[in-house]
């Protein structure tokens, strides 16, 4: 079986992906843990549509999406209060959803 050449790049490209400069080893971890778990829970995803392969892939890596994301808020709402720390707060969040989406596209070739 030869190796999907999408795949491969998609692949590259999500280890690759730059963690944040300010980010701290166990952060950078968590990072990692989440890239390694989306991909393989791409691999076992459900190909019937890309919701149907976020959802399960979300499922399956749900411990390392809320470590993330609470570092994630942690480093963007730091020295923030009130809307501000609000806005930054729902920012991060959107961001990170949007970065598992994608990587789940990119890891399944699933598109909308």
């Amino acid at each position: 079986m030869r190796p999907n050449p999408i795949f491969s790049l998609a692949l590259c490209a999500a280890m690759l992906a730059p963690i944040p400069a300010h980010a701290s080893p166990e952060a950078e971890l968590a990072e990692q843990r989440l890239r390694g778990c989306l991909l393989a829970g791409a691999s076992a995803a459900p190909r019937t549509g890309l919701e149907a392969a976020v959802i399960a892939v979300r499922s399956f890596c749900g411990t390392q999406i809320k470590r993330v994301r609470e570092d994630r808020v942690r480093a963007a709402t730091d020295g923030l209060k009130g809307d501000a720390a609000k806005a930054a707060e729902d920012r991060a969040i959107r961001v990170l959803n949007d970065e598992i989406a994608l990587s789940i596209a990119n890891f399944t070739g699933l598109t909308l």
